[in-house]
């Protein structure tokens, strides 16, 4: 079982910042190219299921009067236990598209319609979202080091392949870990929310199984017209090595734990199914700017 998955529309706005700032706005340089290589290693249950290694190309543009980053995947490989994938054809197959980390810029997702580049695609535009303007990083400074945003925030992850409904709910955290003349280490944790925030697809996920209210469900293709039916608690945290001249991400890791429960081959309508059980997911990324 590999779940690949996520994340969220964000529209950005452009907010007031001290000078005091450590944590600076992404400046471009006109024709810039730089790649990133993005490695997710995976967890079922706690058991090793595999890595996948993929590759992708960044070129500034200029949209309007907007600087942004129009990208490209060039290759992906996935290693298992038991055999090693090139998944290039299918990297390569992905349309470019943009984000933005300028001021005024926006990190959206595109059109998901590559199912084997899903994760690697709204993986990366997480890593991005992290320290969007959105999300307000640029606001740490050596007097505010931590703060909670206190919208939350709510994503829709289906991409009507294989994730026929998803939806989850976030509380985000943003801590200044350190900070010298060269590079700011910021850590971004998205928590599920202390009081209930989704519209539960069932009544049995209005109710806490675990620490938290559960801010996590999934509706994931099965076979034939069968589904599978997930909810639980997800968590993620996020540590992003920045460029202090430029305002790049240089590195990056992810780790993404979540607690649910599954019903296997449920119905279409989700009253039936064959078996509920505990699921336990862990997913390890490290995004790396290649020199």
């Amino acid at each position: 079982m590999n779940f690949q998955y996520m994340r969220f529309l964000w529209l950005l706005f452009i907010p007031f910042f001290s000078f005091s700032q450590v944590v600076k706005f992404r400046q471009y340089r006109e024709g810039e190219i730089f790649r990133y290589k993005l490695t997710t290693d995976t967890y079922n249950n706690d058991k090793y299921t595999g890595t996948s290694v993929a590759i992708s190309e960044h070129r500034v543009v200029k949209e309007g009067s907007i600087w942004a980053e129009s990208i490209k995947w060039l290759e992906k490989t996935s290693f298992t236990s038991k055999d090693t994938l090139n998944l290039s054809t299918a990297a390569l197959s992905v349309k470019p598209y943009s984000v933005s980390l300028a001021p005024e810029g926006r990190v959206l997702l595109p059109k998901l319609s590559v199912p084997d580049m899903v994760g690697e695609i709204t993986d990366l535009n997480t890593f991005y979202v992290a320290i969007a303007p959105a999300l307000k990083a640029q606001a740490l400074s050596e007097n505010n080091r931590e703060f909670i945003n206190p919208e939350l925030r709510k994503g829709n992850f289906a991409d009507s392949m294989t994730i026929l409904y998803g939806t989850d709910c976030i509380q985000v955290t943003q801590r200044l870990i350190s900070t010298d003349k060269q590079y700011t280490i910021v850590e971004t944790k998205f928590s599920p929310p202390v009081v209930p925030c989704l519209e539960p697809l069932i009544d049995t996920i209005a109710t806490s199984i675990f620490d938290y209210p559960n801010n996590f469900q999934m509706i994931r293709k099965g076979n034939g017209d069968k589904v599978n039916l997930f909810w639980g608690v997800e968590e993620f945290i996020i540590t992003s090595k920045i460029d202090n001249q430029n305002g790049q991400i240089v590195e990056a890791s992810m780790d993404n734990r979540l607690k649910l429960r599954m019903r296997y081959n449920a119905s279409p309508d989700l009253k039936t199914y064959d078996v509920e059980m505990p699921v336990t997911l862990r997913r390890n990324l490290k995004l790396e700017l290649l020199k």
